[in-house]
């Protein structure tokens, strides 16, 4: 298990927000029917928190990227629990809910 040093309160929130900006573009391709730029975003949200250290976001978009189905198809089922999930966990990852600032 990898082990991260806390960051600061300031560093923490732009991390988050630059992930929830990307979740946000991530569900507006969806909803243009951009599958391949959902698809590269979900991929894109998966790295970023995952070299962060938020490792039920980085979870929640890699499945959410298996859901988007591969490149230059329409996804199938799936897609919209796996959005809801996305969020809830970039929910529980907002820096200011946790006790550690």
């Amino acid at each position: 298990m990898d082990v991260f040093p806390l960051p600061s309160l300031e560093t923490a929130m732009m991390n988050h927000a630059g992930l929830v900006m990307d979740a946000f573009a991530l569900d507006a391709a969806t909803l243009n029917g951009d599958f391949d730029e959902a698809r590269f975003l979900a991929m894109a949200v998966a790295s970023n928190a995952d070299v962060i250290g938020l490792r039920a976001v980085a979870q929640a978009a890699a499945h959410l990227a298996v859901a988007l189905g591969p490149p230059g198809l329409p996804p199938g089922a799936g897609v919209g629990p796996c959005m809801a999930i996305l969020a809830h966990a970039l929910d529980e990852a907002d820096p200011r809910r946790c006790n550690h600032f």
